[in-house]
């Protein structure tokens, strides 16, 4: 049964599910238990047949129906894994298999992360997967469901949770003692609790989770496998990169290497190129070739002869020198997807040899992209050409005279990594596979190697290296590459099959990745001013609402901003108002900026009225994995018309302040700010915070300011305590800006301008003891009635608190008899 203290908890978390879950079927009943827990609670969901998860342009199109029946899919449950694993024998059979369990979760994933409309964006928030492999991963090697493809989920989910860290994740793996029932309880639990470990999983009436301990082989332990000169190893992928680098201490031992790579047997190399090492001069002669034999070929053709010699050379160089150490070198043009020409490769070793001792499986490639951005083709390229290569290895060879079987896997499954979806997914099958046969042929040591970023040419691309270098991943160098290689041979212990191979702060990245849904510290510590949490609702439609009634008692700042008489919002207390909502709202993340604020209409009201506002939210585009954007609105509820619009941009944390760059006025007039207030602004107290205004020239204003009161602002019989609370975006001091606008267009063009639009607005992580001081405010254009500038709000140490982009206001000389209304 479900743990009675988590009963509560799951209770009252599955209330706030809502929108469309989409759930794979299984043949234990989870699927429809799940369906009708979350129907309970109103959200809506639907079960897809198993027969249509292999067909992504069929799940494709079965989806886009959902979307249009029930709106946007609000979480994905695949069940497909817990599917028990009948005996595979054949290609087509292991296809069949991976389709349903491990590339449908992407094919699922991928179809709900597209956008349907630019307002009407994807609202994914959940993503589950379940498995059967005991409760352990397959790590105890029972292969109750196969050769491990449930597995795949974890490398999967974990590099989405990187890509798209708002997604709450969760792999779920069960020994098969547990009741269908229970399984899905716990399936349910594990979706809407947080923060928690992605891997989780439930076998001996326990919830495991998984930690990598560092684990040095002893140096007084006998040595294990000791590969003598008689051996005959197979080597996939190992005529280039990190695995024909590995090679040499086992070619240095004579005995038989048979390489396997993709590429034809490299031919001699021609006189005119050889020994040319410089890329420019390759590109020379091959350009005087193409136009000496005819039509001259496309650059893009070039660098490819060019890619192809280099290539050819390097695979050349390397079978020379495993002969030069001693080795007895065979080198095979296999494609090691084809499972005929593999599979009679294998057998041709057995018939030339006799005998097949070890095999060293190198062979892989990447394609990295965004998993919102990969396309099928790609997925299942990169993720067939690992796992179909190591089933065929397990159908082909025989076991009982192995001694040896060494799968080159990667820490991108174990941990995740952005961009590589695919090959994440792929390495944790093979991690899996590696525990299965590691049990089921007990005279071979099975291990599956997972390397970290090589510091070389090999599997990790430069922006992969730097990804884990700022996870603190130090990319292992080659010496060092080859000797853990060479030692982990010999002095590893059957048993011992899971390998990380590179330093990194491994486990902190786990418990960072399992903690990535706390409420960020700096938005639960302190109260904000505007915004109260507990008002909060979350709609249907998995928008965020925020009701609020605006009055001179709720709100009495407006007192300080009125207009011909009449109370009236200030863009820059919009835009503090929406800053706070999102905060509130998205507490996992930061708000770092505001775009493209505009105004619509302008909210107004009498000094003894009051008008019913509605905030609301909801999530729009993902630029990487490192920010959010929500498209936020403040509208009147009655009618449905806005008032306000703006994209509110978040991020994992602040970005540094950077020093003041822009250089200070050197002529103009001064100005008192007194002076101003009573002869072009309407700002009553709480808005006046200029201090002096040193220079107003052609080009813009430079001024000193104060920040804002916050007790000016609601005073004390609001009702509500803001002693401790602070602001996002300073409003008193963001609306600076507007008025020097208005000063500099009375001065310079006699007329004033009001704000229309806020183009971007930029906040930036300063001391805490700090405040803004200073404002360069600059126009960069302007015309009879409108006039678009920036304005730069930094402290007395020059660090920039708030940069303010493409701000425009529009207005005439009509408009100038507001000046000194409240003054």
């Amino acid at each position: 049964m479900m743990h009675p203290k988590l009963m509560p908890l799951l209770e009252s978390q599955l209330i706030a599910l809502t929108g469309l879950f989409l759930i794979t079927e299984d043949p234990l009943g989870i699927a429809h238990y799940i369906a009708s827990q979350l129907q309970k609670q109103g959200a809506y969901s639907v079960i897809l047949g198993v027969d249509s998860l292999g067909n992504h342009e069929q799940l494709s199109h079965q989806i886009e129906e959902l979307r249009q029946q029930y709106g946007s899919v609000t979480g994905i449950i695949h069940l497909a894994p817990v599917t028990p694993f009948s005996q595979v024998t054949t290609l087509e059979q292991w296809r069949t298999y991976t389709a349903c369990h491990a590339k449908s979760l992407y094919y699922l994933v991928h179809h709900c992360c597209q956008s349907e409309t630019p307002t009407k964006p994807p609202a994914l928030k959940y993503v589950v997967s379940a498995s059967l492999l005991g409760g352990y991963f397959g790590r105890q090697g029972n292969p109750i469901t196969g050769l491990g493809t449930g597995g795949a989920a974890n490398g999967f989910l974990k590099t989405l949770a990187a890509e798209l860290p708002e997604i709450k994740v969760k792999t779920v793996d069960f020994e098969p003692s547990f009741p269908p029932e229970m399984m899905a309880q716990f399936v349910l639990q594990e979706m809407v609790l947080s923060p928690s470990r992605i891997e989780v999983g439930y076998a001996q009436g326990q919830r495991i989770i998984f930690e990598t301990i560092a684990a040095s082989l002893p140096q007084n332990r006998p040595i294990q496998c000791q590969p003598e000169k008689d051996w005959v190893v197979l080597v996939t992928g190992g005529a280039r990169g990190i695995t024909a680098e590995v090679m040499m201490d086992l070619a240095s031992l004579g005995l038989t290497l048979v390489i396997m790579g993709r590429s034809p047997y490299p031919v001699e190399e021609a006189t005119n190129t050889k020994n040319i090492e410089n890329v420019a001069q390759l590109r020379r002669i091959f350009l005087e070739e193409a136009r000496s034999q005819g039509p001259s070929k496309t650059p893009v053709q070039i660098e490819r002869q060019i890619q192809h010699l280099l290539g050819q050379r390097t695979i050349r160089e390397n079978l020379d020198r495993f002969q030069e150490l001693g080795a007895k070198v065979e080198y095979l043009t296999v494609d090691v997807k084809n499972a005929q020409k593999f599979q009679a490769a294998i057998q041709g070793i057995y018939e030339r040899y006799g005998r097949l001792d070890g095999i060293i499986h190198g062979a892989g490639i990447i394609e990295d992209k965004l998993i919102v951005d990969k396309v099928p083709e790609s997925f299942e390229r990169v993720f067939d050409t690992k796992v179909d290569s190591s089933f065929i290895i397990t159908q082909s060879v025989q076991p009982d005279s192995l001694k040896l079987l060494v799968l080159f896997s990667s820490v991108a499954g174990r941990y995740g990594n952005r961009g590589q979806s695919d090959y994440a997914a792929a390495n944790e099958v093979i991690n899996r596979m590696a525990w299965q046969l590691d049990t089921l042929w007990p005279n071979t040591r099975v291990v599956a190697i997972n390397w970290g970023p090589w510091d070389t040419t090999g599997m990790a691309s430069e922006d992969i290296k730097r990804q884990f270098i700022d996870r603190g991943v130090i990319p292992i160098d080659l010496k060092g590459g080859c000797q853990f290689f060479a030692q982990e041979l010999r002095y590893g212990q059957k048993g011992e099959t899971e390998v990380m191979a590179g330093v990194g702060p491994w486990e902190a990245y786990e418990q960072q990745m399992a903690n990535r849904h706390q409420p960020a510290q700096t938005t639960v510590s302190t109260p904000l001013m505007f915004v109260c949490p507990q008002k909060l609702q979350l709609q249907a439609d998995s928008t965020v609402t925020l009701d609020h009634s605006l009055s001179l008692e709720n709100d009495p700042y407006l007192r300080d901003h009125c207009i011909d008489g009449q109370l009236v919002l200030p863009a820059a207390g919009a835009l503090e108002w929406l800053a706070e909502f999102v905060q509130v709202a998205w507490p996992d993340w930061i708000v770092t900026g505001v775009q493209d604020l505009r105004l619509f209409k302008g909210l107004v009201l009498a000094a003894d009225s009051s008008k019913i506002i509605q905030l609301k939210a909801r999530a729009s585009t993902h630029a990487d994995a490192g920010s959010l954007q929500v498209i936020a609105e403040i509208v009147d509820p009655q009618k449905n018309i806005p008032f306000y619009r703006g994209i509110i941009e978040l991020q994992p944390q602040l970005p540094p302040a950077p020093q003041m760059w822009e250089t200070p006025l050197n002529s103009g007039q001064t100005l008192d700010p007194s002076q101003a207030y009573q002869q072009y602004l309407f700002h009553g107290k709480c808005f006046q915070l200029l201090e002096g205004i040193s220079q107003v020239s052609p080009q813009g204003i430079d001024a000193q300011i104060r920040n804002s009161d916050p007790l000016a602002w609601f005073g004390t019989k609001t009702g509500v305590d803001r002693s401790a609370a602070r602001w996002l975006f300073d409003p008193g001091v963001i609306d600076l800006a507007p008025q020097l606008a208005i000063i500099w267009t009375r001065v310079q063009q006699d007329m004033t301008v009001l704000p229309s639009k806020f183009g971007t607005v930029t906040r930036y992580d300063c001391p805490e003891t700090s405040v803004p001081s200073k404002v360069a405010f600059r126009v960069t254009q302007t015309d009879a009635y409108i006039i678009t500038y920036d304005a730069i709000f930094f402290d007395a140490q020059n660090n920039v608190h708030f940069y303010l982009q493409n701000i425009q206001g529009t207005g005439n000389a009509q408009l100038n008899r507001l000046g000194g209304q409240s003054s």
